[in-house]
């Protein structure tokens, strides 16, 4: 049990200090980087609603948040909750925090069961939001985009600042209350609990002796003693209540379909599956994470579509990428052309006010 521990730890560190390089390499290297929205499902969910309304056109449904979006929902149904307790760097960075000290809040029962209702409220706002303004209505109030900006200085509070102060909040609360926002404010948990309930993939426990330290570990505060078969959307399978336990050979533990499959062994199934499926959709295209070359479009001929243009790149990048004409990139995206050519498309609005690039790359 220890290794899977062990080894789990090891996978969320690397994916957080690596998510931490990317954003950093990203704001400082350019958009040859892959930026957070680029990994974002909610971008997904935004696109499709988008559509539904009338408000975007069918390329938005092949870019690179739309296939993540897909394939969240599909590894959600067969692995449950699995990436939020194996995989997301902002749910372990709140592991991290809750561990600087043992002293926790206990949050009433009865309050515990309203707050956790906030996720779906948000989830349910994002969605009526996309579905009337095309936009990701929730972007500048995300804490999670708000700490992968914590490298660009003053455009930190420009343009997350909204999130930075919500980080600030979330930082405080996970330290006493453990995972603080997956319990009660991550839209995307919210979505991905839901389809868990109808996951194969399923925390089970045996008759036992019932001492409890299954739940008193659980991040989620699951009542897994009280269950046979944990059918709770807060189980994020993690495994902690498997690894505790103290009788022989475990009384808890992970079923996929029906079968026992060890932790260690559940850790690197997931993992390999979500990051092996990334590699191999982004090879075929399908989700392109990163921009690229221009040598590679200079070669291939293949331009970006609208939708898939960062707010790193500048105008001139933007006419380039998309094959158009520099006067007529500067006539599509409605920016006036005493804007200089070099200027990023998400600095545009230092130039216009009100200028919204995410805002009007959505309704192209």
């Amino acid at each position: 049990m220890k290794k899977a521990k062990i080894l789990r730890y090891s996978i969320l560190g690397a994916v957080l200090g690596g998510t931490m390089l990317i954003s950093y390499l990203h704001i400082n290297g350019g958009s040859i980087y892959p930026s957070v929205h680029a990994v974002c499902p909610l971008g997904g969910l935004e696109n499709l609603w988008a559509w539904f309304a009338g408000q975007g056109n069918i390329q938005k449904l092949f870019s690179g948040t739309m296939t993540l979006f897909f394939f969240m929902l599909i590894f959600a149904l067969v692995f449950g909750r699995a990436f939020c307790g194996n995989i997301c760097p902002f749910g372990f960075l709140q592991e991290l925090l809750g561990k600087i000290t043992k002293r926790k809040i206990t949050v009433p029962k009865k309050l515990d069961k309203v707050l956790r209702l906030g996720k779906y409220l948000l989830l349910a706002v994002i969605s009526l939001m996309a579905w009337t303004t095309a936009t990701l209505w929730i972007s500048p109030y995300d804490p999670w985009t708000a700490f992968s900006h914590i490298w660009s200085g003053g455009e930190l509070f420009q343009e997350n600042g909204a999130g930075f102060i919500i980080l600030i909040v979330v930082v405080g609360a996970s330290i006493f209350i453990d995972r603080f926002f997956c319990k009660y404010l991550c839209p995307a948990g919210g979505l991905y609990g839901i389809i868990a309930k109808i996951s194969p993939t399923k925390i089970k426990r045996e008759p036992c002796i019932n001492c409890e330290k299954c739940a008193n570990v659980c991040p989620m505060n699951v009542e897994i003693e009280k269950e046979s078969t944990v059918k709770s959307a807060e189980c994020i399978l993690c495994g902690k209540c498997a690894e505790v336990c103290p009788e022989k050979g475990s009384k808890v533990g992970v079923f996929i379909f029906g079968k026992r499959i060890s932790t260690l062994l559940f850790v690197l199934l997931t993992v390999a599956v979500f990051f092996g499926s990334i590699l191999v959709l982004d090879a075929v295209g399908l989700m392109q994470v990163t921009v690229p070359t221009v040598a590679s479009v200079q070669e291939s001929g293949e331009f970006l579509k609208i939708a898939d243009l960062r707010g790193s790149m500048t105008i001139e990048d933007g006419a380039f990428y998309t094959g158009m004409a520099l006067d007529a990139f500067y006539e599509l995206m409605e920016i006036p052309r005493s804007v200089p050519a070099d200027t990023q498309l998400k600095a545009v609005s230092q130039y216009v006010p009100g200028y919204d690039f995410h805002a009007m790359k959505a309704s192209k």
